[in-house]
């Protein structure tokens, strides 16, 4: 019986609808757990490979140990069911980084730990295989705001405007490209993310 905590997918983002269509289409049973989910994916099919090997993986494990099926909706499927609901708070989890939390959100499904464990690794690289391709999940249900997080202090002045000269400078990278860097172990060492600034706007100095 539905509920007014039901979550439907036209209440999704596109990414969040695009997330849960592949997890159905990963988990299921038959043939169209052992292929590329579509054509929905051509920008990285070479990388996504690996995910399905990974809830392959998944999958055989459940079977092994746990003997219940996962709780996964067929992809015509308008509201979701609980399990989906935790995968995609973990996937989004994932995208933070937060491996703690994916492996939180997925323990009341998955109580073996060595079903656990493959499933919080399929989540987690079917998320970063999304997030290399501009599909990045907003936080949703009891997670923090994202307005939660510490900014980093940003020096204004003459330091900033006139930089000294011959110094190493970083190389900004847009935060939309993080997770295609970790997907492609790029150097983020030398990397300086340009995170969005606040509402009211941030000066950084005269010309």
């Amino acid at each position: 019986m539905m509920t007014d905590t039901t979550v439907f997918m036209n209440d999704l983002s596109s990414s969040e609808r695009l997330l849960v269509w592949c997890v159905r289409r990963l988990s299921g049973q038959g043939d169209g757990a052992r292929g590329t989910p579509g054509l929905a994916l051509p920008c990285f099919r070479a990388d996504f490979a690996a995910v399905i090997e990974a809830f392959r993986m998944a999958m055989n494990r459940l079977r092994a140990y746990q003997r219940t099926p996962v709780d996964v909706a067929i992809c015509s499927a308008t509201h979701l069911t609980g399990t989906e609901n935790r995968f995609l708070l973990a996937a989004t989890a994932a995208q933070e980084g937060r491996e703690g939390e994916v492996r939180r959100m997925l323990r009341p499904v998955f109580v073996h730990h060595h079903v656990l464990s493959p499933f919080a690794a399929a989540i987690t690289q079917l998320g970063a295989c999304l997030a290399g391709a501009g599909y990045w999940l907003p936080r949703r249900g009891t997670m923090l705001a994202a307005s939660s997080r510490v900014p980093v202090a940003r020096q204004v002045g003459p330091a900033m405007a006139h930089p000294a000269p011959h110094a190493p400078q970083a190389q900004p990278v847009g935060a939309g490209c993080l997770a295609a860097m970790r997907w492609h172990n790029g150097d983020m060492g030398h990397a300086q993310v340009m995170w969005p600034a606040p509402a009211a706007g941030v000066q950084t100095g005269s010309l």
